[in-house]
């Protein structure tokens, strides 16, 4: 958060790609629980966000720790995705399956970068970790999903 900034502006620009993340991450409830505790920690430490190199990163870690004891607690959704391309309720029943099989960082990758349609840099600022992890986990996710969707 910039100094001249308000906290409004500051907030809408870091919750879009902050909820896709946590949405594509751990479901539509869970991914709003992470969205709305990250946005909450924001407005109690706004001050402090300013020294933040990278808040939307930062924040996007402060939501990871808020559900960690939830997900020991709840299932992780099954559906990840808030809303399935429209290309057949076939074809989304598969998808669906296979997105299911990545790991949550592969899924987080992919869903934002081809989804979404993030950059790798955008995708992985969200994210806090280097390009070079993002490409990873994209290449790893992509192979996985293709493999899974021949069947």
């Amino acid at each position: 958060m910039q100094k001249n900034e308000s906290f409004e502006d500051f907030v809408a620009a870091v919750s879009p790609p902050l909820r896709r993340a946590f949405v594509a991450r751990y479901g539509v409830d869970l991914g709003n629980e992470a969205l709305a505790d990250a946005l909450a920690w924001a407005w109690e430490h706004r001050d402090r966000l300013g020294e933040v190199t990278n808040p939307t990163g930062y924040l996007y870690r402060v939501g990871q720790t808020s559900v960690r004891g939830n997900l020991r607690r709840r299932r992780r959704a099954l559906l990840p995705v808030e809303e399935p391309p429209e290309h057949g309720p076939d074809r989304d029943v598969h998808l669906h399956a296979a997105l299911e099989q990545l790991s949550d960082d592969q899924r987080v990758a992919v869903i934002l970068v081809h989804a979404h349609g993030y950059s790798y840099a955008d995708a992985a600022d969200v994210l806090d970790i280097p390009v070079t992890t993002l490409r990873n986990h994209i290449h790893r996710g992509m192979k996985r999903l293709r493999r899974h969707l021949e069947h």
